[in-house]
C-alpha cells in the first residue's frame, strides 16, 4: 500500500523501484535478553515476513509515513480542519447552531475513522479525546464513547477549553522548577559557563517553547513564570534571594520572560504582511510604518499574536521599527536587554521605565 502511495505522489521508473527494493523482501523478529543468577540467555522469536508498513526503526520510515498519509487533510476537508503532525491527529469543526455542529463532527470522525481502516492504519481508540471551544461548551452533548476533557496537550502545548493557559503554564512551572534543580546541582560542581549553558539548555528552553501562544496569558499566570526565572537569575548571578535582579538580567545577558514574548510576538507580526498606515494613505506622516490595528469588539482578539505582536511594534522606538527585517530582531533583542521588562505595561510605558 506504501508503494501504491507513492505511486500516486508522483513517483515513478528508477525512484518507485528503488523504494520498492527497499520495503519488498524484509523481515523481523523479538529478540529477548534474559539473565538469572549471573547465566545470560537470549531468546529469539521465528522471522516473520513485513508485509505493510515501513521497517521498524528505519531513518526513512517518518519521512515515508509522512508521505503516505499527506492526502489526509485533503480527504477530510468537505468535513473539517485538519492539524496533522506525523501519527497525530486534530479534527477541528466549528458552528454556530449546536444541531449542526455535533452532526457534523459526528460526520467528521467517522470519515476519520474510514480513511484509517482504508489505509490499513490502526486508530487508537484510547487516545482520542473531544475538546469543545466557545460559548456552546457547556450545551454540547458530546460524544458517548469520546474522553471529553477541559485540557489537551498538542506538540507540548497544553491547551484549554478557555484558552486561558492556565494549565500549559502550571506544567511549564512544574519544568522549570526541575531545571532550577538541575541548576543548583551544576552551580556547585562546575564553572559559570556550564551553569549558563545548562540555564540556557534546561530553563529557557521551555519558556520560548510556544511563548508565541502562552505569553498572551493574564499578567498572574505570566507572573508566575518570572518569579521563577527571577529565581533562576539570582542563583547565576550569587544574589540574596530577597534582593532585586533586574540589573542582573542586564548584567548576564538574559531577557526576562516578558521581553523574550516580545521579541518573539513583535517578530512575527513584522513578518506577516500586515497592513500599515503607509498602505492605507500617501502622507508621509510619523506613524506611517506603524501597523493599522483592526477594530475589535472582544480582549481575546488582543491576546491574538497578530494583534498583539502589531500593537507591540507600534510602540517601539522609532530606530528600532525603521530597521530592515534582516536587522530588526537583533535590534530588537539588544535594547529589550537593557530594558528587563517585567509586565507588558511597563513595555507599554517604556518611555518612563527606568531600571
Amino acid at each position: 500500500m506504501v508503494l501504491t502511495k507513492l505511486e500516486y505522489l508522483g513517483f515513478r521508473e528508477t525512484a518507485l523501484s528503488w523504494f520498492t527494493s527497499y520495503l519488498s523482501d524484509r523481515d523481523q523478529l523479538v529478540e529477548l535478553k534474559q539473565s538469572t543468577r549471573g547465566v545470560r540467555v537470549l531468546h529469539r522469536s521465528d522471522r516473520l515476513p513485513v508485509n505493510r508498513g515501513v521497517p521498524q526503526g528505519s531513518v526513512l520510515g517518518p519521512v515515508l509515513f509522512v508521505l503516505f498519509t499527506s492526502d489526509f487533510p485533503v480527504y477530510m476537508e468537505p468535513y473539517s480542519n485538519t492539524i496533522i503532525y506525523a501519527d497525530d491527529m486534530v479534527l477541528l469543526i466549528s458552528g454556530k447552531n449546536r444541531e449542526a455542529l455535533e452532526v457534523q463532527s459526528y460526520i467528521a470522525l467517522n470519515v476519520a475513522i474510514e480513511y484509517c481502516a482504508a489505509n490499513d492504519l490502526v486508530y487508537n481508540e484510547s487516545k482520542r479525546k473531544e475538546m469543545t471551544l466557545g460559548s456552546m461548551k457547556d450545551e454540547l452533548s458530546g460524544f458517548p464513547n469520546l474522553d471529553s476533557v477541559h485540557a489537551v496537550e498538542h506538540l507540548g502545548v497544553v491547551v484549554d477549553n478557555k484558552i486561558s493557559w492556565m494549565d500549559h503554564v502550571d506544567k511549564l512551572c512544574a519544568k522549570l522548577s526541575s531545571a532550577l534543580f538541575a541548576i543548583r546541582r551544576v552551580k556547585h560542581v562546575s564553572t559559570e559557563d556550564a551553569v549558563r549553558t545548562a540555564y540556557s539548555s534546561l530553563f529557557e528552553c521551555h519558556l520560548r517553547y510556544g511563548i508565541v501562544l502562552w505569553g498572551a496569558t493574564t499578567n498572574g499566570y505570566l507572573e508566575r513564570v518570572l518569579i521563577t526565572q527571577k529565581k533562576a537569575v539570582r542563583m547565576l548571578a550569587d544574589l540574596d534571594w530577597r534582593a532585586s535582579c533586574r540589573g542582573a538580567f542586564k548584567e548576564l545577558g538574559i531577557l526576562t520572560v516578558t521581553n523574550i514574548y516580545l521579541l518573539e510576538v513583535i517578530c512575527l507580526a513584522s513578518s506577516r504582511q500586515l497592513q500599515r498606515n503607509m498602505d492605507t494613505h500617501t502622507y508621509q506622516t510619523r506613524n506611517a510604518r506603524d501597523f493599522a490595528l483592526p477594530i475589535h469588539h472582544s480582549r481575546r482578539f488582543q491576546s491574538k499574536h497578530s494583534y498583539g505582536g502589531a500593537k507591540f511594534f507600534n510602540v517601539l522606538p522609532e530606530t528600532i521599527k525603521r530597521a530592515d527585517p534582516v536587522t530588526l530582531k537583533k535590534k530588537l533583542r539588544s535594547w529589550l536587554l537593557q530594558q528587563p521588562f517585567y509586565t507588558i505595561s511597563e513595555f507599554l510605558d517604556w518611555q518612563n521605565f527606568t531600571v
